[in-house]
């Protein structure tokens, strides 16, 4: 089961081919350990809210974005929160690797 960004419950997969699709997806880690519970937002250029998911118990995220720059913010327990600026484009991975 997906939600309506992409992210599968309990952390995501690699896709074999990503298509005419521009995928965001990483993972969130402390000290070596996977994060979760935890979220991960995608915020455009501006800055504005577009989407966020859960991270998965890998600490991992996946979001389907727009070509273009995205700012990745991860929200971990404690309050930490941590922004990765990323560049998402058609038919390629962008990942993101978030070490709080």
């Amino acid at each position: 089961m997906t939600d309506g960004c992409g992210a599968p419950a309990g952390g995501v997969s690699t896709p074999a081919d990503v298509g005419n699709q521009a995928v965001v997806q990483g993972h969130v880690t402390r000290d070596g350990a996977a994060v979760a519970p935890g979220y991960a937002r995608l915020l455009n250029s501006g800055g504005d809210f577009v989407a966020e998911v859960p991270l998965g118990e890998d600490g991992g995220f996946r979001f389907f974005a727009a070509p273009g720059t995205w700012t990745v913010r991860v929200l971990a327990p404690g309050g930490v929160t941590e922004d990765r600026s990323v560049t998402a484009d058609v038919g390629h991975l962008t990942a993101v690797e978030v070490a709080l």
